[in-house]
This record gives C-alpha cells, structure tokens and sequence, in this order.
C-alpha cells in the first residue's frame, strides 16, 4: 500500500483521551463491505447493509472493528448516527495503531493506494 494515502489519512484521526476518534464517510447499500480510501476529509467505508433500523451502522461498527483487530465492544458511534459522515470513536489505541490497521485494511480493489481523494 503507497504511503500517499497516509497524510490524508492522518486528518481523518485525532487522539482522544482514552483512544481516538475516526471521521468516516459511510457508504450503505454497497456491493461488498471494505475500506476504501479517503472522501473529503474522512476514511470512505462502504458497507451493503441498509441505511435502516442502524444496520449500516451496526455494519461499519464490525467492519471497523474487524479492520483494526479490537473487540467491537470499544467502538462507539459519536456521531452522525442518521448521516453518511460520521465520527467513531475507538477506545485503547492509539492514532499510529489506527493508522497502519486502516492501511493494512484498505480494499487492494478500491484504487486508493494511487488516488488520495477517493
């Protein structure tokens, strides 16, 4: 994976006091769940959950949680519950963790090694 992407990526985390905090944009309704690359300032994440009864919420949640190899327990949704932009927050790691998971985690398919932008 071309560390282009990582700066852009850096934006998107911010340390917390206990954790940190993720913006998303979250994609519902896709053909696969993955991690894509970065839109407008936050990680994109597309899940084929629907944007009903919190299952595309619920869905990014374990995605996330999967990706980044922590219990789903400490995610939390912070905002954006009915909103494509959302802010998690992720507790006991730390923004350098954060960052190389999501890395190891970005969708080989998605193209965003070579395009930051998304």
């Amino acid at each position: 994976m071309s560390p282009d992407l990582r700066p852009d990526l850096r934006r998107a985390v911010r340390d917390v006091p206990g954790g940190v905090e993720l913006s998303v944009f979250c994609q519902p309704k896709a053909a696969r769940s993955a991690l894509i690359g970065m839109q407008g300032g936050a990680l994109k994440v597309k899940v084929k959950a629907p944007p009903v009864e919190g299952k595309a919420n619920g869905a990014l949640l374990d995605l996330l949680a999967g990706a980044l190899g922590v219990p789903r327990g400490r995610l939390t949704l912070v905002s954006g519950e009915q909103s494509r932009n959302k802010r998690v927050r992720v507790e006991g790691v730390d923004a350098e963790r954060m960052l190389a998971a999501i890395m190891a985690a970005l969708d080989p398919r998605s193209g965003a090694a070579g395009t930051p932008g998304g």
